[in-house]
């Protein structure tokens, strides 16, 4: 019995670690290089757990419950291959999400002006991503990341549009900023 107490709170805890990485997934106001941020550290999460469960120690227990047929054994085994599977992909994103890491830290430095020249190179990117990734190259993913991109353009122009240097009649200033982004915004679409 005392087995068994260990083996669910071992699974409760996974389930947490799991549903707190889920969450991190879905949000889409920030650049692309959270991400990969996120993949990085749920390569590292998910593998420090599936290393874990691969012990010795655990693996003894798992027999003796296994022997005892204990009815916490299947979701406890059904949780551990979901484990090595998203830790499979995990490390199949990151690997391929890697590559954005260089432009996407430039895009992110950028100004407007900058960002059309970047595009190109970040856009080739996802188009690898697309046609190798073994996970990555779902719509639902790849629309996020493209997102993702659309959000740090549009973080880049708005910090360099100043509402006082309008307001404080440098307008030909703020014209020029105003074109760099609406071309940044063209060369996007």
């Amino acid at each position: 019995q005392r087995l068994e107490s260990t083996l669910i709170h071992w699974t409760r805890q996974i389930k947490d670690v799991v549903n707190r990485q889920d969450d991190g997934e879905t949000t889409e106001d920030v650049g692309p290089l959270a991400e990969i941020l996120f993949w990085r550290s749920r390569t590292i999460n998910l593998g420090g757990i599936s290393e874990q469960l691969s012990r010795p120690g655990v693996q003894h227990i798992v027999s003796v419950l296994a022997m005892a047929k204990s009815s916490y054994l299947d979701p406890f085994l059904k949780l551990a291959q979901l484990i090595q599977e998203g830790t499979m992909e995990a490390v199949d994103n990151l690997r391929f999400l890697e590559k954005l890491q260089d432009p996407c830290m430039r895009l992110a430095a950028a100004e407007p002006k900058q960002i059309p020249k970047i595009l190109p190179v970040i856009l080739n990117y996802i188009r690898l991503i697309w046609s190798t990734s073994r996970f990555y190259n779902t719509s639902d993913k790849l629309t996020g990341l493209l997102r993702k991109v659309s959000s740090e353009i549009i973080t880049r122009c708005c910090d360099k549009i100043s509402l006082a240097q309008i307001f404080d009649g440098d307008v030909l200033g703020s014209i020029v900023t105003l074109h760099e982004s609406i071309e940044a915004g063209e060369a996007w679409r």
